[in-house]
């Protein structure tokens, strides 16, 4: 049973930290946290938006949503957002955005996910 919460941490954490920046969205607001979800035959992909992009670069908020996970899945929720965060600040300092990519075979919690840095026509 703990090593299954430990791997949802992991799984959730990338969700997590999409649904701390997607937030509704009012009339004036800016458009959707989430420029680009494109899925292929094996993998899925998220870019964020850079201004998404800089509020995970932040990190404090998604950290803090961790502590919600069962131990000892909220270790790996922090370890993945770590991750996450180091990524979107390497992304905020070239100018481009972060992505998350996820594996759609084998499915969870067997599958991966992994952030990058995407730059090209995708990140907006």
């Amino acid at each position: 049973m703990r090593n299954l919460r430990f791997r949802a941490g992991f799984l959730v954490a990338p969700l997590v930290a999409a649904g701390l920046v997607v937030a509704p969205a009012s009339a004036s607001a800016a458009p959707t946290a989430v420029t680009d979800l494109d899925c292929g035959v094996f993998a899925c992909s998220w870019v964020f938006s850079k201004s998404t992009t800089k509020l995970l670069s932040e990190g404090a908020s998604a950290a803090r949503a961790c502590k919600n996970i069962p131990s000892p899945g909220n270790a790996a929720c922090a370890i993945a957002i770590g991750a996450l965060v180091i990524t979107a600040k390497k992304a905020r300092s070239e100018g481009k955005c972060a992505k998350i990519t996820w594996t759609k075979t084998p499915p969870p919690p067997v599958g991966t996910w992994w952030p990058s840095v995407e730059g090209g026509g995708r990140c907006k």
